[in-house]
């Protein structure tokens, strides 16, 4: 039990290390250079060296316990803002997916009913343009007309909206668009489709789990330059860089991610349906196969 408690603890000093402690420490930098420099002098970097130089020579003078003392310090207040950007990563992501608190609802109400009426409006001028023109009629600029419509519904939902965010939508779309296509929930089958899941799609998922993990814990890491800009005004550009950084990318980690888990259910769900002998002269397509399979997935008989 010793070597697997070594090895694992090892494999997340190393995430650690390579996920958490370069933007932690670099905005603990940016904090302490903040503090000695202030709004007044914020980019006057002869003053910083001087000040950064002068606690330097005055730390070197100390006893050796001393500066393993001032060392352990500055490690455990990167692990503190480290671990604080982590706890609030997980109440970021419920922002993101548009699951809000109850006192946001009025809120989030508003949004995706305006998401969704422009979501239909779109809808509804694809069904006027396929409707106006007989079918024999149809030429390359109605494709393409069509083909622009449909980007743009596209862009805000592939379902019809259901949640105030592009992230949310973007999530819900995938659980939306298989039960409709395959019949099943995914959420009850998921755990057992990922059982006999090949090591490299399994590991292609988690690493794209985790470029949007790491999107996340971006925005969260704008609002901490936000909160670090009104003391030096710096940080206030580094916020809106970062923010803007971090909302591009997620937007892009969520449809890729997204598209791979559906990607994922369409080619292995016939060998979920074979394994666990639901229908074996069905087919995953047809909706009864996934009604039989989130009624084995439930246990509800």
């Amino acid at each position: 039990m010793a070597p697997a408690l070594d090895s694992l603890s090892q494999k997340l000093a190393e995430k650690w290390l390579s996920a958490l402690a370069a933007p932690t420490l670099f905005f603990v930098a940016a904090a302490a250079t903040g503090a000695v420099l202030g709004h007044g002098a914020a980019l006057d970097r002869s003053a910083l060296f001087e000040r950064f130089g002068h606690w330097a020579t005055v730390a070197g003078r100390w006893p050796t316990v001393g500066q393993i003392a001032l060392i352990a310090a500055i490690v455990l207040v990167s692990v503190a803002v480290g671990t604080f950007v982590r706890a609030c990563a997980d109440g970021v992501e419920r922002i993101w997916t548009g699951d809000w608190p109850t006192v946001a609802r009025p809120l989030a109400d508003r949004l995706t009913a305006r998401r969704l009426r422009q979501w239909q409006d779109i809808e509804e001028e694809i069904a006027e343009l396929r409707g106006s023109t007989p079918a024999h009629r149809r030429g390359e600029q109605l494709r393409r007309d069509l083909d622009e419509r449909a980007a743009r519904r596209d862009g805000i939902a592939l379902a019809p909206p259901c949640r105030p965010t592009f992230t949310g939508d973007r999530m819900a779309a995938i659980e939306t668009r298989l039960r409709n296509q395959y019949g099943i929930d995914l959420a009850s089958c998921w755990t057992r489709l990922w059982v006999f899941l090949p090591e490299d799609v399994r590991t292609e998922l988690r690493t794209s789990r985790a470029r949007f993990d790491a999107a996340v814990a971006g925005s969260v890491w704008a609002g901490c330059y936000a909160v670090l800009g009104f003391f030096w005004w710096p940080a206030a550009l580094a916020a809106v860089v970062t923010g803007l950084v971090a909302w591009r990318r997620g937007r892009r980690v969520v449809t890729v991610h997204a598209e791979l888990v559906e990607s994922t259910v369409d080619v292995y769900l016939k060998r979920l349906v074979d394994e666990l002998g639901v229908d074996p002269s069905g087919s995953p397509p047809d909706p009864r196969v996934g009604t039989a399979l989130n009624r084995l997935a439930r246990k509800s008989g």
